[in-house]
């Protein structure tokens, strides 16, 4: 990952405006402005794996032409850098201006703007965030680092009855579902991340999505047949499972365990679920032989499809106590699953190369079990 600073400061969650037009509208000026994946792409470079780079610790060297309406947005919501109100009036409506201002994405100082969020366009939507750098003052959100973009470009967009969204954080996956399900479920054990979610639906003009507070499953009910998961992942021996974005609890299985086991109940014999994590397997194990324990012995009842690839150098810079040990078996991506009809399953390694982007941020492989 690089390094990621740390910082103290409380920041407020976004607010949804009264007027669910004004809402809207301010997507519609940011799509006006051409603030798309592809004119990101033009500016910061791809990276093949993980999409758009916009984290500057991986994209090309950047210098922001002033007069150009998609670099002012990149600065003000991306960088968090001050932008002079004006500046961004050559690009924007008066009306944008306010708006931002009255839904707290940004605070004016004088002639200048700045924001203590971020925005970020995503496959036509338009995602709010917390910042990148480490936050312990808050329960912080996490920002849309390269496996939000893998997991949204890797699903099949056809039409389902539900989707559910473990650890929805921004809520970008269910609200990308809600476009092609008939519902879908926003799932957070942060109240704060609800906050986001709830407002990035309004901000994008989504009806269909239920926010429910919850530890995974456990106020959730009935099945799905989309489940689409990005839990907390990290082997942190300073916190438990859950109790920000990145800690997976001591193993930083614990809530991927939770999630499959729950898989033979929870999702619909016509339903493909898909998990994005680091795996952090132990020296000497696969990742087929977890998945088969946790499912209880029942692997061969699914077909899974495997886009991840080693990371035996993963760099850990969220966790309190990040794990010092082995990780020649740790692995990075998505597992997509499905129940076979014959309980013939198979698993089989879709990853290829692993690269899933194209020069112009949009991603080259759907997850489609019946074309591998």
């Amino acid at each position: 990952m690089g390094l990621i600073a740390t910082k103290s400061e409380s920041v407020l969650a976004p607010v949804i405006l009264a007027d669910s037009q004004r809402m809207e509208n301010i997507a519609g000026e940011l799509a006006r402005c051409e603030y798309t994946l592809s004119n990101c792409s033009k500016r910061l470079g791809v990276f093949p794996r993980l999409g758009v780079n916009f984290w500057p610790a991986l994209r090309r060297k950047w210098v922001p032409e002033k007069h150009d309406g998609v670099d002012t947005l990149l600065e003000l919501f991306i960088d968090g850098n001050d932008v002079p109100v004006d500046r961004l009036k050559q690009h924007v409506s008066v009306a944008f201006v306010d708006a931002i201002l009255e839904t707290r994405l940004a605070e004016k100082d004088g002639a200048m703007l700045r924001s203590k969020l971020c925005l970020f366009p995503c496959y036509g939507k338009y995602i709010v965030t917390d910042q990148a750098c480490k936050n312990t003052d808050i329960n912080q959100v996490m920002w849309l680092w390269g496996e939000s973009f893998i997991l949204s470009g890797l699903v099949k967009r056809v039409p389902r009855r539900r989707a559910i969204d473990l650890g929805t954080g921004s809520g970008v996956h269910a609200i990308l579902a809600s476009d092609h399900c008939e519902s879908a479920v926003s799932v957070d054990i942060n109240p704060r991340a609800l906050e986001f979610a709830r407002f990035n639906a309004a901000l994008n003009g989504r009806r269909n999505i239920e926010f429910v507070l919850s530890d995974l499953f456990h106020s959730i009910d009935g099945t799905c047949d989309l489940l689409l998961a990005n839990p907390p992942y990290l082997p942190d021996g300073g916190a438990q499972a859950g109790d920000n974005f990145w800690s997976g609890g001591i193993e930083g299985t614990h809530l991927l365990r939770r999630i499959v086991q729950a898989l033979p109940v929870r999702l619909e014999r016509e339903g493909t679920a898909h998990i994005i994590a680091l795996y952090p397997l132990p020296a000497g194990t696969s990742l087929k032989s977890h998945f088969d324990s946790w499912l209880g012995g029942a692997l061969e009842q699914y077909e899974v499809l495997d886009h991840t690839w080693p990371v035996p150098h993963y760099q850990d810079v969220l966790s309190e106590k990040p794990f010092e040990g082995d990780k020649s078996a740790w692995r990075f991506g998505v597992v997509s699953l499905r129940r076979t009809e014959n309980g013939a399953g198979r698993w089989r390694d879709a990853g290829g190369d692993g690269m899933f982007f194209r020069e112009d941020g949009s991603c080259c492989v759907v997850a489609d079990h019946d074309k591998v």
